[in-house]
Formats: C-alpha cells, structure tokens, sequence
C-alpha cells in the first residue's frame, strides 16, 4: 500500500510540474509586432527622373574672343510640369498630396516641390554672362519626377494591408543659364540636354 501511495503521489507531482511549465493560451500564438499600429507608409512601384526644357532655346553667337559680355534673351513658354498626385483602388484615407511627394522625393535623386502646383506658363527673361567665344543657347527648364505608388496602412501592429494607389509627379525648381557648344558640363544637367539638342 505504501508503494503504490508513493507511486501515486509521484505520478501526480509529475503532472503538476508538466501544467505549470505549459505556457498560457495564446501566448505562443501571438503574432510578433512588424508596424505602428495604424500607420501608412508608401511604396513605389515605378519611378522616372526627366529633364524637361519648359522654355524655348534661343541662340547666341559670341564672335569675339575677348573679355565678357552680359547677355538677355526672352524665351517663350513652350512646356508646363504639374505638381501632384492621382489617387485610386479604394479609399485614400491618410495619403496626403505631401506625404506622396516627400515619399517620392526621397526615391528618385534631386529635391522637388511638395505640394500641387506647376510651372509659369509666361515668358521669362534669362540674362547670363558669355566669358568666351562661340554658339551659346539660352535655356529655362525643370527636372520631372514621377512614378506609381501603393499606400498600405498597418492594422494592429501585426501586418501591413494594401489601402490604395495611385500615380505621383513633381518638379524640382527651375533653372535657367546659358550654355556653350563644346564646353563640358554635367552629364544629368539641363545645360547637357541643351547640348545634345541644339549643338
């Protein structure tokens, strides 16, 4: 009788230790946190960088090798760049023009505008110093940014769910000069597409 009391006892105080060390329900299942509860964040897609002349080239032949001549031209609007965002796949809570365009701006290389507006449509005047001899073209024109985003907000904490889409574009802020055929200039500048046109 003794034995089997203490074989008893010992199979019980087995199953005890067992329960305890079982971890509570729901506990192993809990998903771990991966967002902000509530948060949206943007991903894109498809991104485009563009150099855009907004004015049209005028020409200018310097034909005298000495000194330096200041030099305006007026150059008629030829291109408008728009600033901001088309939105669709369901409701856009949330996805601001802003938080698209400062999403964007920090995917595609440069520094743009962040809010809806585009470029002058008017003439403007450009004025630049001519140092040496040769063809120059005057120039006024802006870097497009572009792409097609998705927004997705984070539920609980646990995933983030697809909310909308959308297409985006912006500008960077203009610039105008002049540039002279032959002279070496920054491959990705607007004066370098000035060139590749017009020289």
């Amino acid at each position: 009788m003794k034995t089997r009391l203490t074989a008893a006892l010992a199979t019980t105080g087995i199953a005890t230790s067992l329960l305890v060390a079982l971890p509570a329900a729901g506990t192993a299942s809990a998903a771990p946190l991966i967002c902000e509860p509530g948060s949206r964040s943007v991903k894109w897609v498809t991104t485009n960088r563009a150099r855009v002349l907004t004015h049209k080239v005028k020409g200018y032949e310097k034909g005298y090798s000495g000194g330096s001549r200041t030099i305006s031209r007026s150059l008629g609007h030829d291109k408008t760049v728009t600033s901001g965002y088309s939105i669709g796949g369901g409701a856009g809570a949330g996805f601001g023009v802003k938080k698209v365009l400062v999403s964007l701006d920090a995917h595609v290389e440069g520094s743009y505008t962040h809010s809806k507006s585009k470029t002058t449509t008017r003439s403007v005047t450009v004025t630049d110093t001519l140092t040496k001899k040769g063809r120059y073209f005057f120039y006024r024109g802006t870097v497009k940014a572009s792409g097609t985003w998705q927004g997705f907000y984070c539920d609980k904490g646990t995933k983030w769910i697809e909310k909308t889409w959308g297409k985006a574009q912006t500008f960077s802020a203009q610039v105008d000069g002049a540039v002279r055929c032959g002279e070496r200039v920054n491959g990705k500048s607007l004066g370098r597409l000035v060139q590749q046109k017009y020289c």
